[in-house]
């Protein structure tokens, strides 16, 4: 057993992951990390900076690039409650702005074979909505800015 001590662990390093949708245009994914800049700059009381924004995996087959936030937190590990609640804050935030910009990944929906022996289900993966399939992206011509994000950064406040 070892024991820690959370106060000697200054300035909390917090990890979010988000799923984009493979096809999506590198212009959008600039705008996205730009809100988050602004968001984690907004709140210095908060944050020290966004220390990173990367893709960490790409599946192809899967249709998704995963990209890791990476942000610095201005308490210690000592004091969990502020983190949590900055940290909840931030990937509600980039929830979303992802969903503003039609950046959000959405698996595609899995088959399910619902019969038993003795029974006769069929159509019921025939009655199948075309409403569960994947959307495609906002068009090129409908882009937005970091500017016109700003409606969904006032929804969060800012804490003193």
């Amino acid at each position: 057993m070892r024991i820690i001590n959370a106060n000697r662990s200054p300035k909390a390093i917090i990890h979010i992951l988000m799923k984009f949708w493979l096809e999506t245009p590198f212009q959008r994914i600039k705008v996205f990390r730009t809100a988050l800049e602004n968001f984690v700059n907004a709140r210095p009381r908060e944050w020290v900076a966004l220390v990173g924004f990367r893709a960490t995996r790409v599946e192809a087959d899967f249709g998704y690039v995963e990209y890791r936030i990476i942000c610095q937190h201005r308490e210690a590990w000592q004091n969990i409650g502020p983190i949590l609640q900055s940290k909840a804050d931030l990937s509600s935030f980039s929830l979303e702005v992802s969903k503003k910009l039609d950046l959000r990944y959405v698996s595609p929906p899995m088959p399910v074979k619902l019969t038993a022996p003795g029974f006769n289900h069929s159509g019921l993966i025939s009655n199948y909505s075309s409403e569960n399939e994947t959307k495609e992206p906002r068009s090129a011509e409908n882009t937005l800015t970091a500017d016109d994000l700003q409606d969904v950064a006032a929804l969060f406040e800012i804490r003193e």
